[in-house]
């Protein structure tokens, strides 16, 4: 049994369309806190358990005979890493799991301040094989709700983002979450394995807002905020603390040149290129025209 969570997140939410499309349903389970609306978007055969990372009585049902995990973190922080997310792993470890797929973030292994660094050191820790997957920044995260960044280039026209003149490798959640459905149904080619998925171009945040000024028919512009002036504004929207922080981490390291590698993994690992930035745009610009936030 193959064990899903974040079914809303930029990878599990992907995750989950494509295992209904190549897996038998009764071969997985879906881990959700709002169960109904999942058994109502995949409809009969998957099997959807109901469960909250910081409540631990949901655990034992989401965890019963799953062999295979797919980890997503439920908000990025130290907070989450140290009380939900790496007691959680020394569950599925006791429950019987053998194998885990996590979306960990490119350079984690060099950055012991960030969240998924604990998260992973933890997941070496234990019995259990591990494919990680450390991804580049989402280009999912423009039109995520709690990175509000949506907000700003649909209302604002603008990209508010503290990341300087610093470039990165923006990648699909699309790509990323056909290597995870990969690991999790080839185990053995995947086993105690890193994948550092990247897109095919470094891209500064300048060169971003023009790709969605031509995309999106209207001017957007990249307005270069201070790590102050982000935390204060994404505060106002009640986004929480534990979150700004490692957000504002992710940027700094871009801002410092940390986040402009690029890998050849996704190719080789899909057989094809990672999608560009201007084939997301065309697929997902109706998202910004209508606030249609992940």
């Amino acid at each position: 049994m193959l064990l899903i969570t974040g079914p809303s997140g930029n990878v599990g939410h992907e995750l989950v369309e494509l295992l209904r499309v190549r897996t038998d349903p009764h071969s997985w389970r879906i881990a959700s806190r709002h169960p109904e609306m999942l058994r109502d978007r995949v409809g009969d055969g998957a099997q959807v358990s109901a469960f909250d990372f910081f409540d631990r009585t949901t655990w034992p049902a989401a965890l019963r005979d799953v062999t295979a995990l797919f980890l997503l973190f439920p908000l990025p922080g130290n907070k989450a890493a140290r009380e939900a997310v790496i007691p959680f792993v020394h569950a599925a470890d006791d429950a019987g799991c053998r194998h885990v797929v996590y979306v960990s973030v490119f350079g984690a292994d060099r950055a012991p301040f960030i969240p998924h660094h604990k998260v992973e050191a933890a997941l070496q820790a234990s019995t259990m094989s591990s494919t990680i997957l450390r991804c580049s920044f989402f280009m999912q995260n423009l039109h995520r709700a709690i990175s509000t960044h949506g907000i700003d280039i649909a209302d604002r026209g603008e990209l508010f983002i503290p990341a300087g003149s610093g470039r990165t490798t923006f990648i699909d959640a699309r790509d990323a979450a056909e290597v995870a459905a990969l690991a999790l149904t080839d185990v053995a080619s995947h086993r105690d394995r890193v994948h550092r998925l990247t897109g095919s171009a470094a891209m500064s945040m300048d060169e971003v807002a023009k790709a969605m000024s031509d995309q999106l028919d209207h001017p957007i512009t990249y307005t270069r905020p201070s790590l102050a002036r982000f935390a204060a504004r994404l505060r106002r929207r009640g986004v929480g603390w534990d979150t700004i922080g490692f957000m504002s981490a992710i940027y700094t390291l871009t801002r410092l040149g940390q986040n402009q590698p690029i890998t050849d993994d996704v190719a080789t690992l899909l057989g094809r290129p990672p999608r560009t930035m201007r084939e997301f745009l065309r697929d997902n610009a109706w998202r910004w025209r209508d606030h249609a936030w992940t």
